[in-house]
């Protein structure tokens, strides 16, 4: 067996055994036959690029896990939403009053079961 080859298709096992899924559903749903599937593991050759990318989908993954087990840097990502989060805030805050002055203008008619509009002069 490819010693790379072994690192993707070790990932591989170990994501099906993580989502407690089977080797049948993952090739499957990557539309690759069950016994090229086993093949390839077996034989420990890589899928083609194509292939390994439906692969990863399937398992939820980036070929880039599969084939060296990086996992990748979310320290970034949440660095970023960390600087977004005071702005969505904001926003929130601003979506909050005007559902209150909505509330106001629009209150239940107590007469007909609907609503009516609140006129303010």
């Amino acid at each position: 067996m490819n010693d790379d080859a072994s690192v993707f298709w070790e990932n591989v096992k170990k994501e099906i055994k993580a989502q407690n899924t089977t080797h049948e559903w993952v090739a499957k749903n990557s539309g690759i036959s069950f016994n090229t599937f086993q093949g390839w593991i077996s034989k420990g050759i890589y899928p083609r690029v194509n292939e390994a990318v439906r692969i990863a989908v399937s398992l939820n993954t980036s070929v880039e896990y599969l084939v060296n087990g990086a996992v990748q840097n979310s320290k970034k990502s949440i660095e970023i939403i960390c600087q977004h989060l005071p702005k969505v805030h904001e926003h929130l805050e601003y979506i909050k009053e005007a559902v209150k002055e909505l509330q106001y203008f629009i209150s239940p008619n107590k007469i007909s079961g609907g609503y009516r509009l609140r006129y303010s002069s």
